[in-house]
């Protein structure tokens, strides 16, 4: 046996244990938050609320105060937008599944025309619910500044 098969079955049998399968489950919980983020930046209302449960909001912590919005205002306030382009880019996010409950954790930059706006971390709890994931709340916290 050369090398390579050796290198290469070792990558499929270490494939065969939790670390592939947490992945794959990182990856389907973090789909419907990927999908919120598509549908924000093209402003589109429906794609946004089409991965979160009815009637939630976003509670936003701001220079030490709670801020909340249903997240159908929210919606209607990004498809509403006028100014330039706009985008919230989540990044190293952080996810941690039990059962049929999940939470991801990500640092986060809003853009207007490519111009960071103010940044934060975002923090999605999301269920499954009917074999789907689906946000069933989110939270963020906002700066304006100190955001490289």
């Amino acid at each position: 046996m050369n090398l390579r098969t050796v290198v290469m079955a070792t990558a499929v049998m270490g494939c065969l244990g939790s670390s592939c399968y947490a992945a794959d489950q990182d990856a389907q919980v973090l789909e419907p938050v990927h999908r919120f983020f598509d549908a924000f930046g093209k402003q589109d209302k429906a794609g946004m609320l089409a991965v979160v449960a009815p009637n939630i909001e976003i509670t936003s912590v701001q220079q030490n105060a709670l801020h909340r919005v249903s997240m159908d205002k929210l919606a209607t306030n990004i498809a509403a937008h006028k100014g330039g382009a706009i985008a919230e880019h989540i990044y190293q996010p952080i996810v941690h599944v039990d059962n049929d409950l999940a939470v991801v954790w990500a640092p986060y930059k809003f853009t207007v025309d490519g111009k960071v706006q103010h940044c934060g971390t975002d923090v999605f709890t999301l269920g499954k619910i009917a074999d789907r994931w689906t946000i069933i709340g989110v939270s963020d916290n906002e700066r304006k500044g100190n955001c490289q």
